[in-house]
């Protein structure tokens, strides 16, 4: 016969929920790393129009332009990388912030 065991239930349903917080925290902080990323990339491409215009004059004049595109990239490639790790950060937050709450609520609901 099996013996109803009522703490290894306890401990197995808080398992569950604190696995489903988990997975749910996860999710949010995708979701908030790739919208991140995506309000970045549009950020940084408003902003980085000298170096749009700088290769644009390049390209038509077949050479190198008057103003240095190597420190214009470099200058890009800098806030691309700011802006890269801004969204990691941002991402683990909200991760962070959603797995609390969802297993508060979770925790609450059982009780």
């Amino acid at each position: 016969m099996v013996a109803y065991n009522s703490a290894s239930d306890t401990l197995q349903a808080w398992l569950v929920r604190l696995l489903l917080a988990l997975l749910i925290g996860t999710l949010a902080g995708v979701i908030a790393y790739l919208s991140a990323r995506a309000i970045g990339a549009a950020w940084l491409l408003l902003n980085q129009q000298s170096l749009i215009e700088a290769t644009r004059q390049a390209l038509q004049q077949g050479g190198l332009a008057d103003t240095n595109l190597r420190a214009l990239r470099l200058a890009a490639e800098a806030e691309q990388n700011r802006i890269a790790e801004l969204s990691a950060w941002f991402s683990l937050g909200m991760a962070f912030l959603a797995a609390v709450v969802t297993f508060v609520r979770l925790e609450r609901l059982q009780q």
